[in-house]
């Protein structure tokens, strides 16, 4: 039997799909000062709303239904069948919609003053306001407040509630916010880019990747009742969690999710027989030849109920990536990809052949 050499050609790319590289420089310019300006909503006595302002009031004023109508296009055409999948549509529509304003993040922080007589005073001298959703949509850009807000407004629209917005305070740094949900007793928290992560391994993130150590949390828990919009707030000083951040030597579930992606967009089916093509010194009989691709994603947390989601986001960037590699998959018939978590990487290894 004249057994032919196979050709493996290792390709490693570490991708490090949370966020971008200019979302780990915003932070340092994040000049919306979120805790200074949440001191002023607490004044009793005067009634006036300053949603542009303060952030407490933009909250009842930018997510009531009013409000939400004007991002009920965008909101319907992103709603999934579940939440996993609504809020999965959300943050990779808003990577590709929304531009993070480094500009506005950059300016100084408006100042309200609340007077004994109940008068109030804005100083703001350059226009640096809170957005409204609709506003965010409109120009295509916002800082994270903005992103926050117009997250909560398209959960809400798809009748998600009670959703949540965290604001995060860091000493030294400015202040943060995020949007999030509650799956099965855990926060999933949405910030922009993918993946979601959930809160304890989103906390990990900020400190160990972008030198960000969050000392406390504000959770507003929001919800539509009656045609209205209620928040309560809760208060947490993060001094000591655990994240888990669970290893997976097989992950079955997504590698079976990201090889029916393969065969629904190429002429290619699964293929057992070169499940270990990578480690194997000869192709097996009856195939001509034969391929071993290895990607790296790296994030922290790999959470199974995201398998689906991981799946398609992971088979998109290497469809793109295809196009700038040594390889071209619609030159193989057969597929088999295995799939691994080591607390910090995703890993895969993708064996493709052809008979």
């Amino acid at each position: 039997m004249n057994l032919k050499l196979k050709n493996i050609i290792y390709v490693t790319i570490i991708g490090i799909l949370v966020f971008s590289t200019l979302f780990l420089v915003q932070n340092n310019f994040e000049s919306l000062n979120l805790s200074k300006i949440l001191e002023n909503g607490g004044f009793s006595g005067n009634d006036e709303k300053l949603p542009k302002y303060i952030f407490e009031d933009s909250i009842e004023v930018y997510l009531s239904p009013n409000e939400l109508e004007k991002v009920s296009n965008v909101s319907k055409s992103l709603n999934g069948n579940t939440i996993e999948d609504s809020i999965w549509n959300i943050v990779l529509w808003e990577e590709d919609n929304i531009e993070y304003n480094h500009e506005k993040a950059e300016l100084p922080s408006p100042e309200v003053t609340y007077w004994v007589g109940g008068r109030t005073e804005v100083s703001d001298s350059y226009n640096n306001t809170i957005q409204s959703p609709a506003e965010t949509l409109e120009l295509k850009s916002g800082i994270c407040g903005d992103y926050a807000l117009l997250t909560s407004a398209m959960l809400l629209e798809m009748d998600y509630s009670p959703i949540y917005i965290l604001t995060f305070e860091s000493t030294g740094n400015p202040g943060h916010a995020a949007a999030a949900v509650d799956i099965n007793g855990d926060y999933y928290i949405i910030d922009q880019r993918p993946p979601i992560m959930d809160l304890y391994n989103y906390l990990d993130y900020k400190k160990d990747v972008e030198n960000y150590n969050i000392d406390n949390i504000t959770f507003y828990k929001i919800e539509l009742v009656n045609d209205s919009v209620f928040y309560d707030k809760d208060f947490e000083s993060v001094e000591s969690y655990s994240a888990v951040s669970n290893k997976y030597s097989d992950i079955a579930g997504f590698s079976r999710y990201l090889m029916t992606y393969f065969e629904n967009n190429y002429e290619i089916k699964s293929d057992y027989n070169i499940q270990y093509l990578d480690s194997m010194e000869y192709l097996p009989k009856a195939y001509e030849k034969g391929i071993t691709i290895q990607y790296f994603f790296e994030f922290g947390g790999y959470t199974p109920i995201f398998e689906k989601q991981y799946a398609k986001w992971a088979f998109d960037y290497i469809k793109n990536d295809e196009n700038e590699s040594r390889y071209t998959i619609s030159e193989y018939s057969s597929i088999w990809i295995r799939s691994s978590y080591d607390g910090e990487k995703l890993k895969l290894i993708i064996n493709l052949a052809k008979k």
